[in-house]
Parts: structure tokens; sequence; C-alpha cells
């Protein structure tokens, strides 16, 4: 377990999806930490999801205490988020 900033996508106020690595522009495997995730919400934003008026999706960056995995390509990714 660990405690890191999380990109969320909620629907219906269900947890759908989430994100906490990145590549980097050098290529390299990271975390988002804060900055990076406001700036992956921002480009989902302009890309066309965005939070609803309705409050049925809604996109948002957390610190979240979350569980780690290695994925079949090697890298460290979110398995799931802890404290939902």
């Amino acid at each position: 377990m660990v405690e890191m900033w999380v990109l969320l996508l909620f629907l219906d106020n269900n947890l759908k999806e989430y994100a906490g690595h990145q590549e980097n522009d050098k290529g390299e495997w990271v975390e988002l930490g804060m900055s990076g995730c406001l700036k992956f919400r921002r480009t989902l934003q302009r890309n066309g999801l965005a939070d609803t008026a309705s409050g049925r999706t809604r996109v948002t960056c957390e610190n979240r205490m979350v569980e780690l995995k290695t994925n079949r390509e090697g890298k460290i990714v979110v398995a799931r988020v802890l404290d939902e």
C-alpha cells in the first residue's frame, strides 16, 4: 500500500477507471504526481471528457491509498484504489 496522486473517473458515483502513472517526455514510466494528474485531467477535458452538470460523469485528481502491481509489460501500475 502506498499513498499517491491518482486520476479517477466516476460514472454514476461509481469509480470506473483510475491511473497513477504515465510515460514522460523521455519515454520513462513515472508517477503522475499532482501536477501530472491535473495536466492529464485538462487534456481529457479538452478532448471532450468533461464533468457533467448532473454529476453522472466526474474526473478528479485525488491523493489516495492504492495497491500497486507489475503489469505484463513490467511496468508498475495501480492495481486498485483502497479507500473508496
